[in-house]
């Protein structure tokens, strides 16, 4: 095993079965590539995924990565992000042909971007140090199992102070009814759209769609460029939540990620703000 000590930030689990370079320090590149097919390697994981600025793809091509999303103007409005990817089993790199039929039937239709008002019952906030505890419930009840540890206080208070992830909520009567976050790159001013999560009792009050609108007027203000989410391929209407809201599709992740114990094609959407 290499023994280098990387500044880039990489993920890698058994639950997604895959390893996750998240974030490329340049001072590791081009030593990165085979330190993170050695992790895949040791661990018998079935899938290598690099998200990397454009100017660093060729070298990931030749080592066998394929493209399968990109967001244009990613990095600090200046470079392109490629969602690049290495199956080690052929199995994993087979899509979910009846998932994006249903996709591809939905971005021929136009998108509606009319949003109607919010109920005056709900308000919605910035979530805060002192509210982890009321949102485990919600993540619980949405997520029978998630990549990350969204049931853990410590984890979503730590993802708040040291890692710049902003929570925000919607509430019934003073009591969360749901949640969204954005984890946010102030350096390169992108955020990544993501933990939409409502209780079953107030769905079908377009309440992700009111948290995302109220998301990105948070974020435009404080000079955000680009906005993002890997959504679930399965997940129909929280696609449209996207589509009808701006944002572009960029790609499909196939066989990416372990959501709810199984391992699910995810759609990257891209919006400029």
């Amino acid at each position: 095993m290499n023994n280098k000590i990387f500044k880039s930030a990489i993920s890698h689990d058994k639950e997604s079965n895959r390893v996750y370079l998240m974030n490329l320090d340049p001072e590791d590149f081009p030593e990165i590539i085979s330190y993170v097919e050695e992790l895949a390697n040791i661990n018998q994981y079935s899938k290598l995924f690099a998200k990397v600025p454009a100017k660093y793809g060729p070298t990931f091509l030749a080592a066998g990565y394929v493209n399968e999303a990109s967001i244009p103007d990613f990095y600090n409005h200046q470079e392109d992000a490629l969602f690049l990817v290495k199956y080690k089993f052929e199995e994993r790199s087979f899509p979910e042909t009846g998932a994006l039929i249903s996709l591809q039937q939905m971005l021929l239709q136009p998108a509606n971007h009319e949003i109607h008002e919010l109920d005056e019952c709900y308000t919605m906030r910035l979530l805060t140090e002192k509210d982890p505890s009321m949102m485990i419930p919600i993540f619980k009840e949405v997520f029978e199992t998630y990549p990350f540890p969204i049931y853990d206080p410590s984890f979503l208070l730590k993802s708040m102070l040291e890692y710049g992830t902003r929570y925000f909520g919607a509430f019934y009567d003073k009591k969360l009814v749901a949640i969204s976050s954005a984890e946010c790159n102030d350096y390169n001013k992108n955020a990544e759209m993501t933990d939409f999560a409502v209780l079953q009792a107030h769905r079908g009050k377009r309440l992700s769609t009111h948290l995302l609108s109220f998301m990105e007027k948070a974020l435009d203000k404080d000079g955000f460029k680009t906005l993002y989410t890997i959504a679930r391929l399965r997940s129909l209407p929280m696609n449209k939540t996207f589509y009808n809201n701006g944002y572009k599709y960029a790609g499909t992740l196939t066989r990416n990620t372990q959501i709810s114990g199984k391992i699910e094609s995810m759609n990257v959407w891209y919006k400029k703000i």
